[in-house]
């Protein structure tokens, strides 16, 4: 019999599972891939505390898909990035998930993000001959890596987060649009330049690849669609303006009548817009290539 694998993903703003089973040849073969927004950093800002309520729904979302990962007959793990990073109660809430899913929660870094969102990224490219980046935007931090044959050269986690910037700057959430708005996207765009700099050192890059949620909801409100039909999808320095000005000319209940947003996106994709923005003009690339492999299948694919 085939062995099956499971990882549950614990973000700032979403809880992601993916089952997948070994090939008869080698590879993998992806069964379930769930994503449920439960804004676990929610408040937290820079240092804090989880919220209980953030922790409740967070925990309710685990249930569901330790049921449907034990239904698969999948080996679990569980992982966690920038919020547990941050959650100064992150070790009594890794206990709670623990009992839920009989497995341990391990607290990755941002260098170790990086990695797997790499190794996800590039996973079916074969030779790959050419020098590619993968950038991964979070709700509480953004990584990128870089590197060619499916090896990492050099990688950065950077503390800039979809959700981390819209707590710094709420008028970008739909609450404040127009105007407001469009000031307060100016100067999360000098906030954001002033982070990401590191990204200027990583030296010509062939391709980009951008993973999670954020490019692939970018992708989803151009084509109309939604996310499960992105994948490959080329978003341009202009398309992914032409979001951001529509995002930020939207109150929230407006934004989340677009085709193709996510609901639990809706607050935060107007600053997502901004993180790739920034991260394109460092990279000096005109576009990012939207990809769905990601973190959680780097993950299952790192040698045990």
């Amino acid at each position: 019999m085939t062995a099956r694998r499971a990882v549950i993903s614990l973000g700032t703003n979403t809880v992601r599972l993916l089952i997948v089973e070994d090939g008869q040849e080698g590879g993998v073969h992806q069964l379930e891939h769930r994503a449920i927004g439960t804004r676990l950093g929610e408040g937290l800002v820079e240092r804090g505390m989880l919220a209980d309520a953030a922790m409740d729904r967070t925990l309710d979302a685990v249930r569901s898909f330790v049921a449907l990962a034990r239904a698969n007959g999948a080996r679990l793990t569980g992982i966690a990035t920038s919020a547990m990073r941050r959650a100064e109660n992150a070790s009594a809430f890794a206990q709670r998930f623990a009992q839920i899913a009989g497995v341990p929660l391990r607290v990755i870094d941002g260098e170790e993000e990086a990695a797997s969102s790499f190794r996800g990224a590039t996973y079916d490219d074969g030779a790959q001959a050419h020098r590619v980046a993968v950038l991964d935007i979070g709700g509480g931090s953004t990584e990128c890596a870089v590197g060619m044959h499916g090896r990492v050269e050099r990688s950065v986690s950077l503390e800039i987060g979809t959700v981390r910037l819209t707590e710094r700057f709420p008028e970008l959430s739909g609450s404040a649009p127009g105007a407001p708005a469009r000031n307060a996207a100016q100067r999360a765009h000098v906030f954001v330049g002033n982070v990401a700099g590191a990204l200027g050192r990583f030296g010509p890059i062939e391709e980009l690849r951008a993973v999670a949620g954020t490019p692939a909801t970018i992708g989803a409100i151009l084509a109309a669609s939604d996310v499960d039909h992105v994948r490959g999808m080329l978003l341009s320095r202009g398309s992914v303006a032409f979001v951001r000005d529509r995002l930020l000319d939207a109150s929230l209940e407006e934004r989340r009548r677009i085709p193709g947003m996510l609901a639990q996106r809706a607050d935060v994709l107007a600053a997502g817009c901004i993180i790739l923005l920034e991260a394109l003009d460092y990279l000096g690339c005109s576009g990012a290539r939207v990809e769905t492999n990601d973190l959680l299948l780097g993950q299952l694919l790192t040698p045990e």
